[in-house]
Protein backbone atom coordinates (compact mmCIF):
# COMPACT_ATOMS: atom_id res chain seq x y z
CA UNK A 1 0.00 0.00 0.00
CA UNK A 2 2.84 2.40 0.95
CA UNK A 3 4.62 1.50 -2.28
CA UNK A 4 1.50 2.35 -4.29
CA UNK A 5 1.15 5.68 -2.47
CA UNK A 6 4.83 6.42 -3.08
CA UNK A 7 4.45 5.73 -6.81
CA UNK A 8 1.33 7.86 -6.89
CA UNK A 9 3.17 10.77 -5.26
CA UNK A 10 6.10 10.44 -7.66
CA UNK A 11 3.69 10.32 -10.58
CA UNK A 12 1.86 13.40 -9.30
CA UNK A 13 5.16 15.22 -8.87
CA UNK A 14 6.19 14.58 -12.47
CA UNK A 15 2.73 15.56 -13.70
CA UNK A 16 3.13 18.84 -11.84
CA UNK A 17 6.56 19.40 -13.40
CA UNK A 18 5.14 18.59 -16.83
CA UNK A 19 2.29 21.07 -16.40
CA UNK A 20 4.79 23.80 -15.46
CA UNK A 21 7.39 22.93 -18.11
CA UNK A 22 7.00 26.26 -19.97
CA UNK A 23 7.84 28.23 -16.84
CA UNK A 24 10.67 25.94 -15.72
CA UNK A 25 12.46 26.03 -19.09
CA UNK A 26 12.03 29.82 -19.26
CA UNK A 27 13.37 30.24 -15.71
CA UNK A 28 16.45 28.13 -16.56
CA UNK A 29 16.90 30.13 -19.77
CA UNK A 30 16.74 33.40 -17.84
CA UNK A 31 19.49 32.24 -15.49
CA UNK A 32 21.64 31.21 -18.46
CA UNK A 33 21.15 34.69 -19.92
CA UNK A 34 22.31 36.24 -16.65
CA UNK A 35 25.39 33.98 -16.59
CA UNK A 36 26.17 34.76 -20.23
CA UNK A 37 25.91 38.52 -19.80
CA UNK A 38 27.37 39.03 -16.32
CA UNK A 39 29.84 36.22 -15.56
CA UNK A 40 32.78 38.18 -17.00
CA UNK A 41 31.73 41.43 -15.31
CA UNK A 42 29.15 44.21 -15.32
CA UNK A 43 28.10 46.02 -18.48
CA UNK A 44 30.47 48.71 -19.77
CA UNK A 45 29.54 51.35 -22.38
CA UNK A 46 30.75 50.92 -25.94
CA UNK A 47 30.28 52.65 -29.31
CA UNK A 48 27.02 54.65 -29.46
CA UNK A 49 26.52 54.26 -25.70
CA UNK A 50 29.20 56.89 -25.17
CA UNK A 51 27.53 59.71 -27.03
CA UNK A 52 23.90 58.63 -26.55
CA UNK A 53 24.02 58.28 -22.78
CA UNK A 54 27.35 59.79 -21.72
CA UNK A 55 26.85 62.95 -23.77
CA UNK A 56 23.89 63.62 -26.06
CA UNK A 57 20.87 62.78 -23.90
CA UNK A 58 22.10 63.49 -20.41
CA UNK A 59 21.40 67.21 -20.47
CA UNK A 60 18.00 67.24 -22.14
CA UNK A 61 15.87 64.91 -20.08
CA UNK A 62 13.35 67.71 -19.49
CA UNK A 63 13.08 68.88 -23.11
CA UNK A 64 9.94 67.09 -24.21
CA UNK A 65 9.80 69.21 -27.35
CA UNK A 66 12.54 67.01 -28.79
CA UNK A 67 9.96 64.24 -29.15
CA UNK A 68 7.44 66.39 -31.01
CA UNK A 69 9.29 68.81 -33.24
CA UNK A 70 9.98 67.25 -36.67
CA UNK A 71 13.58 66.21 -37.27
CA UNK A 72 14.73 66.93 -33.73
CA UNK A 73 17.00 64.58 -31.74
CA UNK A 74 14.24 62.06 -30.92
CA UNK A 75 12.52 62.29 -34.28
CA UNK A 76 12.98 58.63 -35.17
CA UNK A 77 11.93 55.54 -33.20
CA UNK A 78 10.09 57.70 -30.66
CA UNK A 79 9.78 55.24 -27.77
CA UNK A 80 13.42 54.19 -28.12
CA UNK A 81 14.20 57.90 -27.61
CA UNK A 82 12.04 57.98 -24.49
CA UNK A 83 13.90 55.02 -22.97
CA UNK A 84 17.27 56.43 -24.06
CA UNK A 85 16.55 59.77 -22.42
CA UNK A 86 14.61 58.87 -19.29
CA UNK A 87 15.98 55.41 -18.42
CA UNK A 88 19.39 54.79 -19.99
CA UNK A 89 20.99 58.24 -19.71
CA UNK A 90 20.15 58.78 -16.00
CA UNK A 91 21.55 55.30 -15.28
CA UNK A 92 24.73 55.80 -17.34
CA UNK A 93 26.96 55.12 -14.32
CA UNK A 94 24.94 51.99 -13.53
CA UNK A 95 24.28 50.55 -16.97
CA UNK A 96 24.20 47.03 -15.53
CA UNK A 97 20.72 47.91 -14.26
CA UNK A 98 19.66 48.85 -17.79
CA UNK A 99 21.17 45.60 -19.04
CA UNK A 100 19.04 43.68 -16.53
CA UNK A 101 15.91 45.50 -17.73
CA UNK A 102 16.75 44.57 -21.33
CA UNK A 103 17.61 40.96 -20.49
CA UNK A 104 14.30 40.34 -18.75
CA UNK A 105 12.36 42.26 -21.41
CA UNK A 106 13.86 40.02 -24.10
CA UNK A 107 13.14 36.89 -22.06
CA UNK A 108 9.55 37.81 -21.18
CA UNK A 109 8.80 39.07 -24.69
CA UNK A 110 10.05 35.83 -26.23
CA UNK A 111 8.09 33.79 -23.68
CA UNK A 112 4.88 35.69 -24.39
CA UNK A 113 5.28 35.16 -28.14
CA UNK A 114 5.76 31.42 -27.56
CA UNK A 115 2.80 31.39 -25.16
CA UNK A 116 0.58 32.96 -27.81
CA UNK A 117 1.80 30.60 -30.53
CA UNK A 118 1.36 27.52 -28.32
CA UNK A 119 -2.26 28.58 -27.78
CA UNK A 120 -2.50 28.43 -31.59
CA UNK A 121 -1.21 24.89 -32.15
CA UNK A 122 2.54 25.54 -31.92
CA UNK A 123 4.01 22.32 -30.56
CA UNK A 124 7.29 23.40 -29.00
CA UNK A 125 9.31 26.61 -28.59
CA UNK A 126 12.67 25.53 -27.19
CA UNK A 127 14.72 26.26 -30.32
CA UNK A 128 12.95 29.59 -30.76
CA UNK A 129 13.82 30.68 -27.22
CA UNK A 130 17.38 29.40 -27.45
CA UNK A 131 18.11 31.28 -30.69
CA UNK A 132 16.38 34.52 -29.72
CA UNK A 133 17.74 34.74 -26.16
CA UNK A 134 21.14 33.02 -26.20
CA UNK A 135 22.52 32.92 -29.77
CA UNK A 136 25.88 34.76 -29.46
CA UNK A 137 25.75 36.32 -32.94
CA UNK A 138 22.57 38.05 -31.80
CA UNK A 139 24.26 39.80 -28.88
CA UNK A 140 24.86 42.97 -30.90
CA UNK A 141 21.08 43.29 -31.08
CA UNK A 142 20.25 42.13 -27.55
CA UNK A 143 23.28 42.95 -25.34
CA UNK A 144 24.70 46.24 -26.66
CA UNK A 145 22.39 48.74 -24.96
CA UNK A 146 22.17 51.28 -27.80
CA UNK A 147 20.77 48.54 -30.05
CA UNK A 148 19.04 46.35 -27.45
CA UNK A 149 16.84 49.26 -26.33
CA UNK A 150 15.27 49.12 -29.78
CA UNK A 151 15.05 45.32 -29.98
CA UNK A 152 14.28 43.92 -26.52
CA UNK A 153 11.49 46.34 -25.61
CA UNK A 154 9.88 45.99 -29.03
CA UNK A 155 9.77 42.20 -28.59
CA UNK A 156 8.27 42.60 -25.12
CA UNK A 157 5.42 44.76 -26.43
CA UNK A 158 4.91 42.51 -29.47
CA UNK A 159 4.54 39.56 -27.11
CA UNK A 160 2.04 41.48 -24.96
CA UNK A 161 0.10 42.56 -28.06
CA UNK A 162 -0.34 39.19 -29.74
CA UNK A 163 -1.10 37.35 -26.49
CA UNK A 164 -3.75 39.98 -25.71
CA UNK A 165 -5.16 39.50 -29.21
CA UNK A 166 -5.35 35.74 -28.72
CA UNK A 167 -7.13 36.18 -25.38
CA UNK A 168 -9.50 38.57 -27.13
CA UNK A 169 -10.50 35.91 -29.66
CA UNK A 170 -10.79 33.11 -27.14
CA UNK A 171 -12.60 35.03 -24.38
CA UNK A 172 -14.46 37.61 -26.49
CA UNK A 173 -13.73 40.28 -23.89
CA UNK A 174 -13.31 43.90 -24.99
CA UNK A 175 -10.53 44.64 -22.50
CA UNK A 176 -8.15 42.33 -24.37
CA UNK A 177 -8.86 44.14 -27.65
CA UNK A 178 -8.05 47.43 -25.91
CA UNK A 179 -4.82 45.89 -24.56
CA UNK A 180 -3.93 44.73 -28.08
CA UNK A 181 -4.52 48.25 -29.40
CA UNK A 182 -2.29 49.81 -26.73
CA UNK A 183 0.56 47.26 -26.84
CA UNK A 184 0.43 47.11 -30.63
CA UNK A 185 0.93 50.87 -30.86
CA UNK A 186 3.89 50.63 -28.49
CA UNK A 187 5.36 47.80 -30.57
CA UNK A 188 5.81 49.90 -33.71
CA UNK A 189 7.60 52.79 -31.98
CA UNK A 190 11.00 51.16 -31.46
CA UNK A 191 12.52 49.59 -34.57
CA UNK A 192 11.55 49.10 -38.19
CA UNK A 193 12.17 45.29 -38.46
CA UNK A 194 10.09 44.85 -35.29
CA UNK A 195 7.17 46.48 -37.12
CA UNK A 196 7.37 43.73 -39.76
CA UNK A 197 7.39 41.02 -37.07
CA UNK A 198 4.40 42.63 -35.35
CA UNK A 199 2.46 42.62 -38.63
CA UNK A 200 3.30 38.98 -39.39
CA UNK A 201 2.37 37.68 -35.93
CA UNK A 202 -0.85 39.71 -35.83
CA UNK A 203 -1.87 38.37 -39.24
CA UNK A 204 -1.17 34.82 -38.05
CA UNK A 205 -3.29 35.15 -34.90
CA UNK A 206 -6.14 36.65 -36.93
CA UNK A 207 -5.81 33.98 -39.64
CA UNK A 208 -5.90 31.23 -37.05
CA UNK A 209 -8.90 32.55 -35.10
CA UNK A 210 -11.30 34.65 -37.15
CA UNK A 211 -14.77 33.27 -37.90
CA UNK A 212 -16.69 36.28 -39.26
CA UNK A 213 -16.16 39.85 -40.45
CA UNK A 214 -16.36 41.22 -36.90
CA UNK A 215 -13.25 39.20 -36.07
CA UNK A 216 -11.27 41.22 -38.62
CA UNK A 217 -11.44 44.39 -36.49
CA UNK A 218 -7.88 43.83 -35.16
CA UNK A 219 -6.62 44.20 -38.74
CA UNK A 220 -8.09 47.70 -38.85
CA UNK A 221 -6.42 48.50 -35.54
CA UNK A 222 -3.09 47.18 -36.83
CA UNK A 223 -3.49 49.24 -40.01
CA UNK A 224 -4.06 52.33 -37.85
CA UNK A 225 -0.83 51.60 -35.97
CA UNK A 226 1.10 51.37 -39.22
CA UNK A 227 -0.49 54.55 -40.56
CA UNK A 228 0.35 56.52 -37.40
CA UNK A 229 3.99 55.47 -37.31
CA UNK A 230 4.21 55.90 -41.08
CA UNK A 231 3.01 59.51 -40.82
CA UNK A 232 5.51 60.06 -38.00
CA UNK A 233 8.35 58.80 -40.21
CA UNK A 234 7.21 60.97 -43.13
CA UNK A 235 7.14 64.07 -40.91
CA UNK A 236 10.67 63.28 -39.76
CA UNK A 237 12.09 62.19 -43.09
CA UNK A 238 14.71 64.93 -42.92
CA UNK A 239 16.42 63.58 -39.80
CA UNK A 240 20.00 62.49 -40.42
CA UNK A 241 19.64 58.80 -39.69
CA UNK A 242 16.54 58.34 -41.83
CA UNK A 243 18.23 60.18 -44.69
CA UNK A 244 21.39 58.09 -44.50
CA UNK A 245 19.92 54.67 -43.71
CA UNK A 246 16.15 54.82 -44.04
CA UNK A 247 15.63 55.96 -47.61
CA UNK A 248 13.95 53.56 -50.01
CA UNK A 249 15.93 51.88 -52.76
CA UNK A 250 16.53 54.06 -55.80
CA UNK A 251 19.37 52.17 -57.51
CA UNK A 252 19.43 48.93 -59.54
CA UNK A 253 17.21 46.51 -57.62
CA UNK A 254 18.99 43.39 -58.90
CA UNK A 255 22.44 44.67 -58.02
CA UNK A 256 21.22 45.76 -54.59
CA UNK A 257 19.49 42.41 -53.98
CA UNK A 258 22.63 40.48 -54.93
CA UNK A 259 24.77 42.64 -52.65
CA UNK A 260 22.45 42.39 -49.65
CA UNK A 261 22.04 38.63 -50.17
CA UNK A 262 25.81 38.17 -50.27
CA UNK A 263 26.32 40.18 -47.07
CA UNK A 264 23.50 38.32 -45.31
CA UNK A 265 24.87 34.95 -46.40
CA UNK A 266 28.29 35.92 -45.03
CA UNK A 267 26.74 36.75 -41.66
CA UNK A 268 24.90 33.41 -41.48
CA UNK A 269 27.93 31.37 -42.58
CA UNK A 270 31.51 32.68 -42.34
CA UNK A 271 30.88 35.34 -39.72
CA UNK A 272 28.81 33.07 -37.48
CA UNK A 273 31.52 30.40 -37.72
CA UNK A 274 34.19 32.96 -36.79
CA UNK A 275 32.16 34.26 -33.84
CA UNK A 276 31.79 30.75 -32.45
CA UNK A 277 35.47 29.93 -32.79
CA UNK A 278 36.57 33.22 -31.29
CA UNK A 279 33.90 33.51 -28.60
CA UNK A 280 33.94 29.90 -27.44
CA UNK A 281 37.72 29.84 -27.01
CA UNK A 282 37.61 33.03 -24.93
CA UNK A 283 34.50 31.98 -23.05
CA UNK A 284 35.86 28.61 -22.01
CA UNK A 285 39.01 30.27 -20.65
CA UNK A 286 36.82 32.56 -18.51
CA UNK A 287 34.72 29.62 -17.32
CA UNK A 288 37.87 27.63 -16.44
CA UNK A 289 39.40 30.52 -14.49
CA UNK A 290 38.68 30.64 -10.75
CA UNK A 291 35.94 28.41 -9.25
CA UNK A 292 35.78 26.53 -12.55
CA UNK A 293 33.93 23.54 -11.09
CA UNK A 294 31.09 25.72 -9.80
CA UNK A 295 30.80 27.67 -13.07
CA UNK A 296 30.87 24.60 -15.32
CA UNK A 297 28.39 22.77 -13.09
CA UNK A 298 26.04 25.76 -13.00
CA UNK A 299 26.00 26.23 -16.79
CA UNK A 300 25.70 22.48 -17.40
CA UNK A 301 22.81 21.98 -14.94
CA UNK A 302 20.89 24.99 -16.27
CA UNK A 303 21.46 23.82 -19.87
CA UNK A 304 20.19 20.32 -19.02
CA UNK A 305 17.11 21.72 -17.26
CA UNK A 306 16.37 23.97 -20.22
CA UNK A 307 16.88 21.14 -22.74
CA UNK A 308 14.88 18.52 -20.84
CA UNK A 309 11.89 20.71 -20.03
CA UNK A 310 11.83 22.13 -23.55
CA UNK A 311 11.51 18.53 -24.71
CA UNK A 312 8.77 17.78 -22.17
CA UNK A 313 6.85 20.79 -23.51
CA UNK A 314 6.55 19.33 -27.00
CA UNK A 315 2.87 18.65 -27.69
CA UNK A 316 1.62 15.49 -29.32
CA UNK A 317 0.07 16.62 -32.60
CA UNK A 318 0.39 16.32 -36.34
CA UNK A 319 2.81 18.41 -38.37
CA UNK A 320 1.35 21.83 -39.26
CA UNK A 321 2.06 23.46 -42.61
CA UNK A 322 0.51 26.65 -41.23
CA UNK A 323 3.17 26.91 -38.50
CA UNK A 324 5.96 26.07 -40.97
CA UNK A 325 4.75 28.79 -43.32
CA UNK A 326 4.70 31.23 -40.38
CA UNK A 327 8.35 30.41 -39.66
CA UNK A 328 9.41 30.84 -43.28
CA UNK A 329 7.53 34.13 -43.63
CA UNK A 330 9.02 35.31 -40.33
CA UNK A 331 12.53 34.51 -41.57
CA UNK A 332 12.16 36.44 -44.81
CA UNK A 333 10.13 39.14 -43.07
CA UNK A 334 12.97 39.68 -40.61
CA UNK A 335 15.30 40.35 -43.55
CA UNK A 336 12.86 42.12 -45.87
CA UNK A 337 13.69 45.74 -45.01
CA UNK A 338 17.31 45.18 -46.00
CA UNK A 339 16.12 44.63 -49.58
CA UNK A 340 13.77 47.59 -49.92
CA UNK A 341 15.86 50.26 -48.18
CA UNK A 342 18.60 51.98 -50.13
CA UNK A 343 21.44 51.25 -47.70
CA UNK A 344 23.45 48.08 -48.30
CA UNK A 345 24.95 48.37 -44.83
CA UNK A 346 23.88 45.15 -43.04
CA UNK A 347 25.01 45.12 -39.39
CA UNK A 348 24.35 42.02 -37.29
CA UNK A 349 21.32 43.50 -35.57
CA UNK A 350 19.49 43.75 -38.91
CA UNK A 351 19.41 39.96 -39.30
CA UNK A 352 18.41 39.29 -35.69
CA UNK A 353 14.67 39.09 -36.35
CA UNK A 354 15.27 36.31 -38.89
CA UNK A 355 16.29 34.10 -35.95
CA UNK A 356 12.66 34.11 -34.80
CA UNK A 357 11.68 32.45 -38.07
CA UNK A 358 14.55 29.96 -37.96
CA UNK A 359 13.54 28.92 -34.44
CA UNK A 360 9.89 28.38 -35.44
CA UNK A 361 10.91 26.31 -38.48
CA UNK A 362 13.24 24.05 -36.46
CA UNK A 363 10.65 23.61 -33.69
CA UNK A 364 8.04 22.60 -36.27
CA UNK A 365 10.28 20.21 -38.19
CA UNK A 366 10.95 18.34 -34.94
CA UNK A 367 7.25 17.41 -34.92
CA UNK A 368 7.76 15.32 -38.08
CA UNK A 369 9.61 12.77 -35.91
CA UNK A 370 7.91 10.29 -33.57
CA UNK A 371 7.08 12.01 -30.27
CA UNK A 372 9.43 10.02 -28.04
CA UNK A 373 12.35 10.37 -30.48
CA UNK A 374 11.68 14.08 -31.05
CA UNK A 375 11.74 14.70 -27.31
CA UNK A 376 15.03 12.87 -26.86
CA UNK A 377 16.59 14.65 -29.83
CA UNK A 378 15.26 18.01 -28.66
CA UNK A 379 16.61 17.49 -25.12
CA UNK A 380 20.10 16.58 -26.39
CA UNK A 381 20.35 19.30 -29.06
CA UNK A 382 19.01 22.06 -26.85
CA UNK A 383 21.22 21.09 -23.91
CA UNK A 384 24.33 21.19 -26.12
CA UNK A 385 23.17 24.39 -27.87
CA UNK A 386 22.37 26.19 -24.61
CA UNK A 387 25.77 25.27 -23.16
CA UNK A 388 27.78 26.26 -26.25
CA UNK A 389 25.73 29.45 -26.85
CA UNK A 390 26.21 30.52 -23.23
CA UNK A 391 29.97 29.92 -23.21
CA UNK A 392 30.48 31.57 -26.61
CA UNK A 393 28.38 34.53 -25.48
CA UNK A 394 30.57 34.92 -22.39
CA UNK A 395 33.56 35.32 -24.73
CA UNK A 396 31.68 37.87 -26.84
CA UNK A 397 30.69 39.89 -23.77
CA UNK A 398 34.31 39.94 -22.59
CA UNK A 399 35.30 41.53 -25.93
CA UNK A 400 32.76 44.31 -25.37
CA UNK A 401 34.18 44.91 -21.89
CA UNK A 402 37.83 44.91 -23.05
CA UNK A 403 36.96 47.36 -25.82
CA UNK A 404 35.32 49.71 -23.30
CA UNK A 405 38.40 49.53 -21.07
CA UNK A 406 40.66 50.48 -24.01
CA UNK A 407 38.28 53.31 -24.93
CA UNK A 408 38.61 54.79 -21.43
CA UNK A 409 42.39 54.30 -21.31
CA UNK A 410 42.95 56.05 -24.66
CA UNK A 411 40.57 58.91 -23.94
CA UNK A 412 42.02 59.45 -20.46
CA UNK A 413 45.51 59.68 -21.95
CA UNK A 414 44.35 62.26 -24.44
CA UNK A 415 42.74 64.35 -21.71
CA UNK A 416 45.87 64.15 -19.51
CA UNK A 417 48.10 65.22 -22.41
CA UNK A 418 45.89 68.19 -23.16
CA UNK A 419 47.32 70.49 -20.48
CA UNK A 420 45.96 73.58 -22.24
CA UNK A 421 42.46 72.11 -22.28
CA UNK A 422 42.18 72.47 -26.04
CA UNK A 423 39.91 69.43 -26.16
CA UNK A 424 37.31 71.15 -24.02
CA UNK A 425 37.78 74.46 -25.84
CA UNK A 426 35.11 74.87 -28.51
CA UNK A 427 37.38 77.26 -30.44
CA UNK A 428 40.05 74.58 -30.95
CA UNK A 429 40.26 71.51 -33.20
CA UNK A 430 41.70 68.21 -32.01
CA UNK A 431 42.72 65.48 -34.45
CA UNK A 432 43.96 61.99 -33.64
CA UNK A 433 45.95 59.88 -36.08
CA UNK A 434 46.23 56.07 -36.16
CA UNK A 435 42.84 55.46 -34.60
CA UNK A 436 41.24 52.07 -35.22
CA UNK A 437 37.66 50.96 -35.57
CA UNK A 438 38.61 47.66 -33.92
CA UNK A 439 41.36 47.09 -31.35
CA UNK A 440 43.94 44.43 -32.14
CA UNK A 441 44.22 43.49 -28.46
CA UNK A 442 40.68 42.13 -28.28
CA UNK A 443 41.10 40.01 -31.43
CA UNK A 444 37.34 40.26 -31.94
CA UNK A 445 35.75 39.51 -35.30
CA UNK A 446 35.30 42.73 -37.30
CA UNK A 447 32.01 43.52 -39.04
CA UNK A 448 30.60 47.07 -39.18
CA UNK A 449 29.36 47.91 -35.66
CA UNK A 450 30.49 44.66 -34.08
CA UNK A 451 32.46 45.76 -30.98
CA UNK A 452 33.89 48.91 -32.52
CA UNK A 453 36.30 51.11 -30.52
CA UNK A 454 35.93 54.86 -30.00
CA UNK A 455 39.27 55.75 -31.59
CA UNK A 456 37.85 55.20 -35.08
CA UNK A 457 34.70 57.29 -34.71
CA UNK A 458 34.44 60.98 -33.82
CA UNK A 459 31.01 60.78 -32.14
CA UNK A 460 32.01 57.85 -29.90
CA UNK A 461 35.40 59.42 -29.08
CA UNK A 462 33.83 62.79 -28.31
CA UNK A 463 31.07 61.23 -26.22
CA UNK A 464 33.58 59.26 -24.16
CA UNK A 465 35.71 62.39 -23.67
CA UNK A 466 32.74 64.52 -22.64
CA UNK A 467 31.63 61.90 -20.13
CA UNK A 468 35.08 61.62 -18.53
CA UNK A 469 35.70 65.38 -18.41
CA UNK A 470 32.14 66.24 -17.47
CA UNK A 471 32.19 69.03 -20.07
CA UNK A 472 28.80 69.56 -21.68
CA UNK A 473 30.05 71.43 -24.76
CA UNK A 474 33.39 70.74 -26.41
CA UNK A 475 34.98 70.56 -29.80
CA UNK A 476 34.80 67.17 -31.49
CA UNK A 477 37.74 64.84 -31.11
CA UNK A 478 38.23 63.86 -34.75
CA UNK A 479 40.06 60.59 -35.45
CA UNK A 480 41.67 60.51 -38.87
CA UNK A 481 40.02 58.01 -41.18
CA UNK A 482 40.28 57.71 -44.92
CA UNK A 483 38.48 60.62 -46.56
CA UNK A 484 37.98 62.53 -43.31
CA UNK A 485 41.16 64.58 -43.62
CA UNK A 486 39.44 67.05 -45.98
CA UNK A 487 37.74 68.39 -42.85
CA UNK A 488 41.19 69.39 -41.68
CA UNK A 489 41.95 71.44 -44.79
CA UNK A 490 40.37 74.79 -43.79
CA UNK A 491 42.34 74.88 -40.52
CA UNK A 492 45.54 73.01 -41.21
CA UNK A 493 47.71 76.08 -41.76
CA UNK A 494 46.22 78.29 -39.06
CA UNK A 495 48.58 78.41 -36.12
CA UNK A 496 47.11 77.58 -32.71
CA UNK A 497 43.80 76.28 -33.99
CA UNK A 498 44.63 72.59 -34.46
CA UNK A 499 46.24 70.14 -32.08
CA UNK A 500 47.40 66.76 -33.31
CA UNK A 501 48.02 63.46 -31.54
CA UNK A 502 49.03 59.97 -32.63
CA UNK A 503 48.11 56.61 -31.11
CA UNK A 504 51.27 54.48 -31.05
CA UNK A 505 51.50 50.71 -31.46
CA UNK A 506 51.69 50.24 -27.68
CA UNK A 507 48.49 52.32 -27.19
CA UNK A 508 50.31 55.33 -25.79
CA UNK A 509 49.28 58.69 -27.22
CA UNK A 510 51.90 61.29 -28.18
CA UNK A 511 51.59 64.85 -29.51
CA UNK A 512 52.55 65.28 -33.16
CA UNK A 513 52.97 68.20 -35.56
CA UNK A 514 52.31 68.65 -39.26
CA UNK A 515 55.22 69.99 -41.29
CA UNK A 516 54.50 71.33 -44.79
CA UNK A 517 56.40 69.57 -47.57
CA UNK A 518 55.27 71.11 -50.85
CA UNK A 519 51.66 70.09 -51.35
CA UNK A 520 52.02 67.37 -48.72
CA UNK A 521 52.37 67.29 -44.95
CA UNK A 522 54.75 65.15 -42.93
CA UNK A 523 53.46 64.01 -39.52
CA UNK A 524 56.29 64.19 -36.96
CA UNK A 525 56.57 63.41 -33.28
CA UNK A 526 58.23 65.92 -30.95
CA UNK A 527 61.57 64.11 -31.41
CA UNK A 528 61.19 64.64 -35.19
CA UNK A 529 60.66 60.93 -35.92
CA UNK A 530 58.17 60.49 -38.76
CA UNK A 531 54.72 59.00 -38.25
CA UNK A 532 53.60 59.24 -41.87
CA UNK A 533 52.70 61.59 -44.68
CA UNK A 534 49.48 63.24 -45.81
CA UNK A 535 49.44 63.47 -49.60
CA UNK A 536 47.24 65.95 -51.43
CA UNK A 537 45.31 64.28 -54.25
CA UNK A 538 42.47 66.10 -56.03
CA UNK A 539 42.31 68.67 -53.23
CA UNK A 540 41.82 65.96 -50.57
CA UNK A 541 44.54 64.81 -48.18
CA UNK A 542 45.06 61.05 -47.99
CA UNK A 543 47.61 59.04 -46.00
CA UNK A 544 50.87 57.91 -47.51
CA UNK A 545 53.00 55.64 -45.38
CA UNK A 546 52.17 54.01 -42.06
CA UNK A 547 50.24 56.21 -39.69
CA UNK A 548 51.37 54.42 -36.54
Amino acid sequence: MNQINRKSKISSFFELLSSQCEYIMTFALGLLMIVQRFLSGVYKPVMDDWFLYGDLYKGISNRLANFAIPNEKFAIRPLAGVFDCFVNAPLFNHLWIVELFLTFSLLFGSFLIIKALRRNNFASGGFFLCLVCLFPVGLEATYWIAAATRVAYSLLFIGCAILSLDYCYKSDKLKFLVMFAVFGMLSVCFYEPAIVVYIILTLFIVWNNYKNKKDLLPLAIMAAHIAIIGIYYILNSGSGEIESRGGFLETDIWEHTALVTDFTKNIFTDFTNSIFKNGYNKGILIVFSGHKFIKILLIAILSIIFGVFSAVCIKKRNFSWKILVLGIVMFFGGLSLNYILGSDRIPLRLVFFAYLGIGIVIDELIVLLPLSFSRILCAVLLTVSAFSFTVTGIGEVSDYQKTSDIDVALTSQLINLDTKENITNTDKNVYVFSGQHYYDETKCVSWLDHIRGVSGNYADFTGCMRHITGAANTNNVMPFTYGDIHKLKPFIDIEGVCNFYNIEYDRTIVPVKLVADGDNYIIKRNDDSIVGTLTKVDDVFTPFGNLM
